[in-house]
């Protein structure tokens, strides 16, 4: 709702002010409680390999001079992460600064349409992940709010114009977007049609259609044509086609959100109250509750669909977290006036605190920030190790993100995130979520010098299916610690490529660097 009185104006604007400080003080103290990261998360990492290589000149690929491979989630996000390496060394920064921008952007444009902005921005404020995975990860987390925000609120607004013009930048945003477009044309149709007649109704949804189509026919050609595969590389590597399995981990996903805290739980029984509430009515013309709640409903179910996901704080959910915020603050003024005014007030206080002191124990988002910045450091000392060597050693990785950032090396992605001979290799995708790629045929070919241990033996040995303890696997490697400037790099290393080394041996002087037998391995959960 647009105000246009005097006092209206200072009120919008003492909101966007409010709307500011919010996004400032949340991602601080977000950040705070993530232990400062001076990086995004190691699946951020691996769009900074594509978005520098590409704006390098090498095209989209992992490895220079290798396949093109569409490794990544977000053909907007590179795009948008290359320009960046245009004027920047590192994007960190920026990308870090674009993300609040996006944040701001949000909720301004749900501001626009409430009359009090008290309640929703205490709303968003409850709930640290959004703060997290829209602003401090580096995913595309932030952008996708974005997108989506703005595209709801058009098909709320029934303004076709813009919705059609939205379209092209949901399509190239995620790969779910195919079922996003599909479903906000149908529910604009469906609203025109209610209001002025199902004829009307039908003209309205050409237009998106037909801009829809286009834009998605043109991703299509291209991806056939430039990586040969109509949907990204992850897809092969991660989506389990067994649907009831992935049904069964989505829907426990799904009530593990909802149980998740209590504003969360809140939001979530707002929207099936309106959901049932508006449809019994059979009124003529649906409200604009009721059209917001019909448009969040993919984000709610795709989810559930793909089976959830393996990262801690709920990244599926958090970029509708702001739409939900405001379908709940636009129904809730008529039930806050029928309460106590200290029992509202004490009410609104349990819901902003208990966000924020479950965050630290549900999250579980430290670790990634770790294993960005450890894969990163593991990257530059192997870099700095091999660099006289002739060609630098092959590597195969588990974490291909912050490592192949630093290493120049070819690296093998043993998840086929970034492999498509590894995504596509047969087998199942189930198993531990989102780390079920791996083919054990495929890593014989690949026959790499140096496979890098992750920090838990218990987890390498899950995600790889027992290799380590093949003979086959022992016959060809052996565990070794790489050791330079103070820098431990547990891996196991190809005994061809040890005895490539001068003087090779249990320990290996080799200039600023030597390579030890290391202590019997400790398991770490």
């Amino acid at each position: 709702m647009e105000i246009s009185t005097q006092k209206g104006g200072l009120w919008h604007m003492s909101g966007l002010i409010a709307g500011l400080l919010l996004i400032a003080l949340g991602t601080a103290l977000v950040w705070l409680l993530l232990g400062c990261p001076t990086t995004g998360i190691d699946d951020a990492y691996i769009f900074f390999v594509y978005a520098r290589n590409f704006a390098q000149g090498h095209g989209f690929v992992y490895n220079v001079g290798s396949e093109a491979v569409e490794g990544f989630t977000s053909m907007l996000w590179v795009l948008i992460s290359s320009g960046l390496f245009h004027f920047f060394q590192t994007v960190e920064i920026p990308l870090f600064l674009l993300n609040l921008l996006f944040g701001f952007g949000v909720l301004a444009v749900c501001l626009r349409r409430l009359r009090s902005f008290g309640l929703f921005l205490l709303l968003v404020a409850s709930s640290p992940a959004w703060f997290a995975w829209s602003h401090v990860t580096l995913m595309e987390s932030g952008l996708w709010c974005l997108v989506l925000t703005l595209l709801v609120l058009s098909v709320v607004d029934q303004r076709t114009n813009t919705v059609a013009a939205l379209l092209p930048f949901l399509i190239i945003a995620r790969p779910e977007s195919m079922l996003w477009g599909v479903w906000l044309i149908l529910v604009l149709g469906l609203d025109v049609g209610s209001e002025k007649g199902w004829k009307h109704g039908l003209k309205t949804a050409v237009f998106p259609l037909v801009a829809f189509a286009i834009s998605l026919a043109a991703l299509v050609s291209f991806r056939m044509a430039y990586f040969g595969f109509p949907v990204p590389n992850t897809y092969y590597a991660k989506v389990s086609v067994d649907l009831f399995s992935n049904l069964w981990n989505g829907v426990g996903y799904l009530l593990r959100y909802l149980i998740s805290s209590p504003a969360v739980f809140l939001v979530l029984a707002t929207l099936v109250w309106v959901l049932f509430r508006d449809l019994r009515k059979r009124k003529q013309g649906a409200s604009r509750s009721l059209v917001l709640v019909l448009c969040l409903l993919p984000g709610i179910g795709i989810p559930v669909l793909v089976g959830g996901d393996h990262f801690g704080a709920f990244r599926f959910y958090q970029p509708i977290w702001p739409l939900l915020c405001l379908l709940t603050a636009m129904e809730w003024p008529s039930v806050s006036e029928r309460l106590n005014p200290a029992v509202y007030r004490a009410l609104l206080m349990v819901l902003l605190c208990s966000g924020w002191l479950l965050f630290p124990l549900t999250a579980k988002l430290r670790h990634e920030f770790r294993i960005a910045r450890e894969g990163y450091s593991y990257g530059r000392v192997l870099a700095e190790s091999f660099q006289h060597n002739d060609d630098y050693p092959s590597v195969a990785v588990i974490t291909a993100g912050g490592f192949k950032y630093a290493y120049p090396g070819n690296v093998f992605d043993l998840m086929g995130l970034n492999s498509i001979e590894m995504a596509h290799a047969p087998g199942s995708r189930t198993g531990e979520k989102n780390h079920s790629g791996f083919n054990r045929d495929v890593f014989y070919q690949w026959n790499p010098d140096i496979l890098l241990c992750g920090d838990s033996a218990v987890f390498d040995s899950r995600v790889l299916n027992g290799l380590h303890q093949e003979a086959e696997f022992n016959a060809l490697y052996v565990r070794r610690i790489l050791r330079q400037d103070g820098c431990a790099v547990s891996a196991f290393f190809a005994r061809r490529f040890l005895a490539g080394l001068p003087e090779a041996g249990d320990t290996t002087g080799m200039g600023d660097f030597k390579i030890d037998v290391p202590e019997p391995i400790e398991t770490k959960l």
